[in-house]
């Protein structure tokens, strides 16, 4: 695999986590994880740093 294709690949990825964490904290979904609840606040963290992350790799991607 090249660094184009890995690039690619990474963007795709980080989107799809991102808009998955949205939609999870947009509509309050309940996450358990071994028994630990886990907070909505989460999702918000989580969705802005993999959502830029992808940004950053469509960047360098074009």
């Amino acid at each position: 695999m090249d660094k184009s294709t890995f690039v690619q690949v990474a963007t795709v990825i980080f989107t799809i986590v991102g808009l998955v964490h949205l939609y999870r904290a947009f509509y309050s979904l309940p996450v358990n994880l071994m028994g630990w609840v886990v907070p909505v606040e989460v999702s918000w963290v989580v969705a802005i740093v993999a959502l830029f992350l992808a940004y950053s790799g469509y960047r360098h991607w074009r």
